[in-house]
């Protein structure tokens, strides 16, 4: 659109500078042609007197022609120049804005790194925790079982320790006070024989259910079926009763460390007894030791 416009001004200037050299020529013709009759043989003394006008002409109309035709080339080469100025521009542009581009997606680039990278640190991080917080979790069980098995052992070595001790002051008591009359504690028809040393009644009387002594025997176990408790010794069951203590029958359940002497053995559906004057006990283990269970009255 511009080269055409330019183009058009150029031919139209060209055209009035045509048409205004014409009207120079015309003016100056007019004008020689008087000064050729008032001068009369000028034109004859010089000779070329009018070729000097025709030539000037000439020369003005071919320095339009010169300048008509000169015009559009330093035009073009301009406006080309412009061309090639404004394209390496454009170009420089270009080339600008794609390396902001890259350098734009190369800092997106690192910052995405960098997050990863972080993201994976703080993993790692938890993880760390958690495996460690887990290894104290289990050193902690692992201490807490130790302690409650060194507890267990520790009381079930006292227990059995207590068993031994009150086996050897029952033993203890029976060696010292031992007579021909002694059968053991027990029951013997119709009433508990009483072991001697004890020093409530003679030999020569039982201990029936629901009498009752003032004091403990000189060695007994406390035990217990269910939430109730027993006081046992060499074959006799007492219970706290105000301030004595009562003869009662043997409780079916209970478990003792020993029975009386003079126990007998029977065997019913492949299973040992221990009758005790009517009274039965079944063996059992338990806790590494021999114990006793009330099964039968």
């Amino acid at each position: 659109m511009k080269r055409s416009l330019r183009q058009n001004l150029c031919v139209l200037a060209a055209l009035l500078l045509g048409t205004s050299l014409l009207i120079t020529d015309y003016v100056d013709a007019r004008g020689g042609g008087g000064g050729g009759s008032r001068g009369g043989g000028g034109g004859s003394r010089g000779g070329g007197g009018a070729s000097p006008r025709v030539n000037r002409s000439s020369d003005l109309q071919n320095r339009g022609n010169f300048s008509n035709r000169s015009q559009p080339s330093r035009d073009f080469s301009g406006r080309q120049g412009e061309r090639q100025t404004s394209q390496q521009n454009r170009q420089g542009e270009r080339t600008e804005r794609q390396g902001e581009r890259q350098t734009g997606q190369q800092n997106r680039q690192g910052e995405r790194s960098e997050r990863q990278g972080e993201r994976q640190t703080g993993q790692q991080n938890r993880q760390g925790e958690r495996t460690e917080r887990q290894g104290e979790r289990q050193g902690e069980r692992t201490e807490r079982t130790d302690i409650r098995q060194g507890e267990r052992t520790e009381r079930q070595g006292e227990r059995q320790q207590q068993v031994s001790d009150r086996q050897q002051n029952r033993q203890n008591f029976v060696d010292d006070n031992r007579n021909g009359y002694w059968r053991g504690g027990g029951w013997y028809g119709g009433g508990y024989y009483v072991p001697p040393g004890w020093g409530w009644v003679g030999l020569t009387t039982g201990l029936v259910i629901g009498s009752a002594i003032a004091t403990l025997p000189p060695y007994y176990n406390t035990v217990y079926v269910g939430s109730t408790s027993y006081i046992y010794s060499d074959g006799i069951y007492l219970q706290p009763s105000g301030s004595s203590y009562t003869v009662v029958a043997p409780p079916i359940g209970a478990i003792v460390t020993y029975i009386p002497d003079g126990c007998t053995t029977i065997t019913a559906d492949n299973t040992l007894y221990y009758n005790c004057s009517g009274i039965y006990y079944q063996p059992l283990f338990e806790n590494g030791s021999t114990v006793y269970q009330v099964v039968r009255f």
